[in-house]
């Protein structure tokens, strides 16, 4: 199974400091929104968070209500089997199209059947084009 849709990532930076990453995941999960993909990482005094879930125009609500500032990105979130070589047979054909990936994160469970994967180009429609065309239909 391979499937793409365009969507938001929501990106956050905060002061480094323990606890910065619970308190944003306990604001969204509590009022019931669930995390699809996260990535965080720190740089000197900063965290920063990228992340999309079920309700993204909730999260950000949320977040701004607390004084976070909440900026959007469009990404492109790519559902594939969990499987060795499904991903790579979609970054393969990216490639082959002479598209370049900037960012890509997601996990997934060793027991789950599917997984989520992030992935951000220069044109995100670039990649989607590759993705309905070449791999959703075979």
């Amino acid at each position: 199974m391979i499937k793409a849709e365009l969507s938001k990532q929501l990106m956050i930076r905060l002061p480094s400091k323990v606890g910065s990453l619970a308190h944003v995941t306990s604001a969204i999960s509590s009022n019931g929104i669930n995390m699809v993909a996260l990535c965080a990482y720190e740089v000197g005094e900063t965290v920063s968070i990228m992340f999309c879930t079920t309700d993204n125009n909730g999260a950000k609500q949320l977040l701004e209500k607390q004084g976070v500032n909440v900026r959007e990105e469009e990404v492109v979130i790519l559902h594939i089997d969990n499987k060795p070589g499904a991903l790579q047979h979609v970054t393969d054909k990216i490639a082959e199209a002479g598209i370049d990936l900037h960012l890509m994160y997601g996990s997934a469970a060793p027991d789950a059947q599917s997984c989520a994967i992030i992935l951000i180009s220069k044109n995100n429609l670039d990649v989607m084009m590759v993705i309905k065309t070449e791999l959703e239909r075979s």
